[in-house]
């Protein structure tokens, strides 16, 4: 395991919409950060849903960008998912994310409990 961190969708949202000091001290420290594709799609997707915008949309997926290393999903990615999402009963795009840290030996930071009993992944809790 490696000193990276692949962040999911909601950790993301919890950062940029405030409700979390735990994923603020991750996201500003100085660790490696990964993200999904498939996050970026359910990031945009739900702060365009908020009305958020889009100018301010745009900075946020740029910000992310610039922070994190952007994950592709590759057969290999989309191969392992298979057997992650059958085994533990995981959505498809949870299981993409999920198989997207294993194969770059990050750990899974998440404030969905689709994820518990799961190996490194590290589920926040959620704050107000």
């Amino acid at each position: 395991m490696t000193d990276s961190r692949l962040l999911d969708s909601s950790a993301w949202l919890s950062y940029f919409y405030a409700d979390n000091k735990e994923i603020k001290s991750i996201i500003e420290s100085n660790s490696i950060l990964l993200t999904s594709s498939i996050s970026i799609f359910e990031i945009k997707k739900k702060l365009m849903k908020d009305k958020i915008e889009i100018s301010k949309v745009e900075r946020i997926i740029e910000f992310i960008k610039k922070r994190s290393l952007i994950i592709n999903i590759d057969f290999l990615i989309a191969d392992a998912a298979v057997n992650f999402a059958i085994k533990n009963n995981l959505a498809t795009i949870d299981a993409l994310i999920y198989s997207a840290a294993k194969k770059n030996n990050s750990i899974l930071i998440t404030l969905d409990n689709d994820f518990r009993n799961l190996n490194d992944v590290m589920i926040l809790n959620h704050e107000k």
